[in-house]
C-alpha cells in the first residue's frame, strides 16, 4: 500500500492554472436518426510546486453523464534531456492521443485509424521519462496493460483500454515514442506499445498486444499535411471473449488543409481533404472533404492585491 499526502500552503495565483473546452456535435446522417450531443466537456487544472515539479490534470465529462480522469500527472523537469512523469498519463501514440482538442483536427470526428487501430483517447496509470536534445524528442513509459474486452472486428482495440479505473496490473505495458525535426516545419516520428492482457483464455494462452505507428507532419505557413500508418496485433484473438477472425489490424491516412484566414489569430477557415483506409478484418475506405471554421475565444482572469 502506498499512502501519499500533498499539502499546498501559501499558494500564489501564478502557481495555479485552469482551463477547459467543450465539444457539441449535431449530426444529420442519411438513413439514420439525427443526433445532438454534448460530446465532451473538459476541465483542466494545474499547479506548479516550484521550478522543477508540477501537477497537471484533466477531467472529462462525455455525453453529459460519463466522467473520466483523462490525465493526472506529476512532472519533474530536471533538464531538456531527462525528465520524469508519473500518474495517470496519456500514451504517446499517434497525433491525436496527447493533443486532441477540437481545434487540432478539422473534421467533426477524429480520424478513424486513430480511433480503432490507435485507440485514442488512450490513458492509463504509469510512470516514465521524457526529454529532448537538439532536433530529437522522446518519451517512454511503463503503464498497466490492457484487459481482454476487445471487439476487434467492430471497434479495433478500443475495448481493451482500462482507463486507469481500478485497472488490473498483473500484466504491464510499455510505450515509447521518438520524433525527429528534420527541418523547419517537417517532423517525422514513430511510436510503439507492447504488453500483455490482464485476462487470459481458459487454456492459459495470453493475448499479447502490440501497436506500432509512424507519422509525418509538414507545416508551411497556412498549409498543413499529415500522414500516419498504424499496425496492431492481438495474439490468440480467436479465443477472446468476443472472438475475432483476425489477429492483425492496420490503417493509414493522409490529410491536407489550407487556412484561408491564417493572418488572423482569432479565426481560421480551412478547406481540407482526408484519404483514409483501415482494415479490422475487412478493408474500409473513407474519403472526407470539408471546411473547418474555428473561432478562438480566450477568457482571462486577472487577480490583484
Amino acid at each position: 500500500m502506498i499512502l501519499s499526502l500533498i499539502t499546498i500552503t501559501a499558494a500564489t495565483a501564478a502557481q495555479f492554472s485552469f482551463g477547459g473546452y467543450g465539444e457539441v456535435s449535431y449530426r444529420n446522417v442519411e438513413n439514420a436518426t439525427d443526433s445532438f450531443d454534448i460530446h465532451r466537456v473538459v476541465l483542466y487544472s494545474g499547479y506548479e510546486f516550484d521550478a522543477t515539479y508540477s501537477f497537471n490534470s484533466e477531467i472529462e465529462i462525455e455525453h453529459g453523464d460519463e466522467i473520466h480522469v483523462e490525465f493526472a500527472q506529476i512532472d519533474g523537469n530536471y533538464s531538456d534531456a531527462l525528465n520524469v512523469r508519473a500518474g495517470h498519463i496519456l500514451l504517446p501514440m499517434g497525433f491525436m492521443n496527447q493533443t486532441h482538442e477540437p481545434t487540432t483536427f478539422w473534421s467533426a470526428k477524429r480520424p478513424l485509424v486513430e480511433r480503432f487501430v490507435v485507440p485514442s483517447t488512450w490513458h492509463e496509470n504509469g510512470a516514465g521519462v521524457f526529454g529532448s536534445h537538439n532536433n530529437i524528442s522522446w518519451q517512454a513509459y511503463f503503464v498497466n496493460g490492457t484487459d481482454d474486452g476487445f471487439d476487434i472486428q467492430n471497434s479495433g482495440l478500443r475495448g481493451g483500454r482500462q482507463g486507469g479505473e481500478r485497472a488490473a496490473a498483473e500484466k504491464m505495458g510499455f510505450t515509447a515514442r521518438v520524433d525527429y525535426q528534420i527541418t523547419t516545419g517537417l517532423q517525422l516520428g514513430t511510436a510503439i506499445y507492447t504488453g500483455g492482457t490482464n485476462n487470459s483464455t481458459p487454456t492459459g494462452l495470453e493475448h499479447h498486444v502490440q501497436v506500432v505507428e509512424a507519422h509525418l507532419q509538414y507545416d508551411h505557413g497556412p498549409l498543413r499535411i499529415r500522414a500516419l500508418f498504424a499496425d496492431a496485433s492481438v495474439e490468440n484473438s480467436g479465443l477472446l471473449p468476443i472472438a475475432s477472425t483476425t489477429d492483425d489490424i492496420d490503417g493509414w491516412y493522409v490529410e491536407a488543409g489550407y487556412d484561408l484566414l491564417s493572418a488572423d489569430d482569432d479565426y481560421s477557415l480551412t478547406p481540407f481533404v482526408r484519404i483514409e483506409q483501415y482494415d479490422l478484418g475487412e478493408e474500409v475506405d473513407v474519403n472526407v472533404f470539408g471546411l473547418a471554421a474555428v473561432m478562438v475565444m480566450i477568457l482571462s482572469i486577472i487577480s490583484g492585491d
